[in-house]
């Protein structure tokens, strides 16, 4: 007879996940208690100590516990996914997307996967690229969408989209009438850089890729603010999130130039945890998220 429960491994995997009872409490609407005497049983079952009771810090796995915190993490996917075997896709979904990417793209595609599978609850998370890929690597998301910027380890990815970096100029910039530019012809123009994790650092490969270096004027890790200090004539940006609207928050005219030099694309790809095998609801979601991109014309 297995000494414990689904519903046992799954708080202990919440209090894994959001660092606390308390907070696995609420996140899952019942009782601390409930959360702390299912930890409780498991470690008497398992003859083993689950966390470390951090005073002012919450819970953090022991060794044991990050072994069994897997285990438990792909036993209860498995779960789900027997549960879900018939012809309707249900249950939640738990998905990050990078915050550059977001407000462009993820609205669209929650939409059309809530009229597709209205039986999924999805829960997103916004971040940049190390700490989705964080929570990622943790099992704490199934999946997450962000650019690709070669430097990953724990994680599958699926490409779903490429996208090419552009120049962003002010309507009244001397360059606002050409229609593309070699990064040359701005190497001594002010940039103004965002400066997220691994974008940063896309960004000026680019550069460097051109055998020329950057005049940095001023970082940013907003890409509306970056817009609107082009926008405001304190410089320009090279950017690849790429809004279909060409003004700044203040209403001023911004102009999209190309680069005619041969610079390498950024792919956009969805990461999920290596050994985690989809369960129904994320493998529809990357499926719709492939047709999504595709449909727009973005398709790798």
């Amino acid at each position: 007879m297995i000494p414990f429960t689904l519903r046992q491994l799954e708080y202990f995997v919440a209090a894994a996940q959001q660092g606390g009872t308390a907070q696995a409490a609420r996140a899952l609407n019942v009782s601390q208690p409930s959360i702390s005497q299912a930890i409780s049983t498991l470690e008497s079952h398992w003859q083993v100590t689950l966390f470390h009771r951090i005073h002012a810090q919450g819970l953090q796995l022991t060794i044991e516990g990050q072994q069994r915190y897997q285990l438990a993490s792909t036993l209860l996917h498995q779960a789900q996914a027997l549960s879900e075997h018939n012809d309707t896709i249900a249950g939640e979904l738990h998905i990050g997307c990078l915050s550059t990417l977001g407000p462009l793209y993820l609205p669209g595609l929650l939409q059309r996967f809530k009229r597709q599978h209205p039986q999924v609850r999805v829960h997103f998370l916004e971040g940049d690229n190390e700490s989705l890929l964080a929570h990622v690597e943790r099992n704490t998301l199934q999946m997450a969408l962000l650019y690709d910027t070669g430097i990953f380890n724990q994680v599958q990815l699926h490409p779903v989209a490429e996208q090419r970096p552009y120049v962003l100029v002010a309507e009244n910039h001397p360059l606002a009438q050409r229609e593309s530019i070699f990064l040359e012809e701005i190497a001594s123009e002010p940039l103004l850089l965002i400066n997220l994790p691994r974008s940063r650092d896309y960004l000026l490969s680019l550069y460097r890729h051109a055998g020329i270096s950057p005049t940095i004027y001023a970082e940013s890790s907003s890409v509306e603010m970056i817009r609107s200090m082009v926008a405001n004539e304190m410089g320009l940006a090279v950017l690849v999130t790429r809004p279909a609207g060409q003004q700044s928050y203040d209403g001023k005219n911004l102009i999209y130039l190309e680069i005619a030099d041969a610079v390498p694309p950024q792919r956009i790809v969805m990461a999920s945890p290596m050994h985690l095998p989809f369960n129904r609801a994320a493998a529809a979601f990357l499926a719709n998220t492939q047709d999504y991109f595709s449909q727009l014309g973005l398709a790798t």
